[in-house]
């Protein structure tokens, strides 16, 4: 789960957007009285062929198109996708964090080797999986209503890719960015495997997080941001994974032409963290500074990015 346009991303662009138009969903007033029903609590709201998952009036949890619920909407599921450069056929995908179940539905279309696992901490977002249109469990899909943390210190696992998108009302769960967290995705991993971090946050934040995971991952981090938003996508690589070098780079499986475009513009921005911290001479303040200054040159407030929700849900119906 995530906010297409994040706090950080937000206010990023109240230092460049004009103020937003007054047809803002935000403003509605079927929204609102929606908001004021829920009180914190997930709920859906239709517009058009859009469904979205919200969760408070700053928060758009997750958004789909009625008419194409496999379809990826946000560029942040974009990016974390970008995994397939690595690892192009995992049988098993680990999820942490359900939302809407977009990047669930996405694998189980695109790879029908995989067997999906998700850990989904709220139940009332589990409740609203036939409203997105997610799948039943069977022998692909298992959905675990669980903590995350006590599921992989509890179970042995073994997985091709571990996806991390574990958001709530508030924001990115602190609990889920710790070293201690990190440890365990890495226990979880397969030789080979990937971990995918959706992040978002003030600079300093995101810098000593991409630190923790190189330190678990023994650098072998990678990062690019969001095609529409200003979340940062990690890629902590297990040693038996290829990186991110072209020699090494897997052929993706087939998929549209647009999609396919987008995983390479974002193979053309990823930043190999090793690149970025070669100066740092085994200093770790140096070492966050330098992931703190890469991270402010990615997140420059760019004006091709929605101003807004409505702009954003006028582009995407």
């Amino acid at each position: 789960m995530s906010h297409f346009l994040n706090k950080a991303g937000r206010w990023l662009l109240q230092r460049v957007a004009r103020p937003a138009p007054s047809t803002d969903r935000i403003g509605s007033a079927q929204l609102a009285d929606l908001l004021l029903q829920h009180q914190g609590r997930p709920f859906v709201f239709d517009e058009g062929n859009l469904r979205f998952m919200y969760f408070n009036q700053r928060a758009i949890q997750s958004a789909m198109k009625l008419d194409a619920p496999n379809e990826l909407l946000c560029g942040y599921t974009v990016a974390m996708m970008a995994f397939l450069w690595v690892k192009p056929a995992p049988k098993r995908i680990l999820m942490v964090g359900l939302g809407g179940g977009s990047l669930l539905k996405f694998c189980r279309s695109l790879l029908p080797d995989s067997h999906i696992t998700v850990l989904e901490i709220d139940a009332d977002v589990i409740a609203l999986r036939d409203q997105f249109m997610i799948p039943v469990d069977d022998e692909r899909l298992s959905i675990i209503h669980c903590d995350a943390i006590d599921y992989l210190n509890a179970q042995p696992l073994q997985v091709d890719a571990l996806l991390l998108d574990g958001f709530d009302a508030v924001g990115m769960v602190e609990e889920l960015a710790t070293s201690e967290f990190f440890a365990a995705c890495h226990q979880a991993l397969s030789p080979d495997g990937v971990l995918v971090v959706n992040m978002w946050g003030k600079r300093r934040q995101l810098a000593a997080a991409l630190q923790r995971l190189r330190a678990r991952f023994d650098a072998r981090v990678w990062c690019c941001r969001s095609p529409d938003s200003y979340n940062l996508i990690a890629f902590a690589l297990r040693d038996g994974c290829a990186g991110f070098e072209p020699a090494s780079l897997a052929e993706l499986p087939a998929m549209n032409a647009a999609m396919t475009a987008s995983l390479t513009q974002l193979l053309g921005n990823m930043q190999d963290s090793r690149a970025i911290c070669a100066a740092s001479s085994g200093s770790a303040v140096r070492e966050l500074d330098a992931l703190t200054e890469a991270i402010a040159a990615m997140m420059t407030p760019d004006p091709g990015l929605p101003r807004n929700d409505a702009e954003w849900s006028v582009a995407h119906r």
